[in-house]
């Protein structure tokens, strides 16, 4: 059963990230005509590494994928930087400098967010994170996460995010 709350408030916007006013999260995963902001959030160590988080089978989109490092949704009423911060520490249990890169429309098939995209770095593995939100967290060589992508259920969103910074 998923934790997620479906009448949390997310901003709705158009393609240019103008605000439109807010949408529950229910219409925003049922409804694909609906934008909504979200964050990316790519962490990577000195060892050329970048931190995958596999989804808790309570999420309700992708339960049990892999993904990046951190992600979520922009609470309306919150920035980017703020979602970004809250998503890292909420899921991965760790406060972690996070640099705004750029945003970008992901269409998929059951929403379209604007996804604004954090690069942070950080050199020890996670080990108090959320487990209603991660179930486990693993350092992947760069060099190896196509090849890791291919093998596993890996989210939609953040393979188009990792192409955006140039890790795919």
């Amino acid at each position: 059963m998923p934790h997620d709350d479906q009448a949390e408030l997310f901003y709705r916007v158009d393609e240019n990230d103008n605000v439109l006013g807010s949408v529950t999260r229910k219409e925003a995963h049922s409804d694909n005509t609906i934008i909504h902001r979200a964050v990316d959030i790519a962490i990577t160590n000195s060892k050329n590494q970048i931190l995958l988080q596999k989804r808790s089978m309570h999420k309700d989109t992708n339960p049990g994928f892999w993904s990046i490092s951190a992600s979520g949704h922009v609470t309306f009423g919150e920035t980017y930087q703020q979602a970004a911060e809250r998503e890292t520490e909420e899921e991965l249990g760790v406060k972690v400098q996070l640099k705004f890169v750029t945003s970008d429309l992901i269409k998929l098939e059951r929403e379209q967010e604007i996804t604004g995209i954090f690069l942070g770095g950080l050199e020890l593995t996670p080990t108090e994170f959320d487990t209603t939100e991660v179930s486990e967290v693993r350092w992947i060589d760069l060099e190896d996460l196509s090849e890791f992508i291919k093998k596993h259920d890996f989210s939609a969103s953040p393979i188009q995010t990792l192409k955006i910074v140039h890790f795919l």
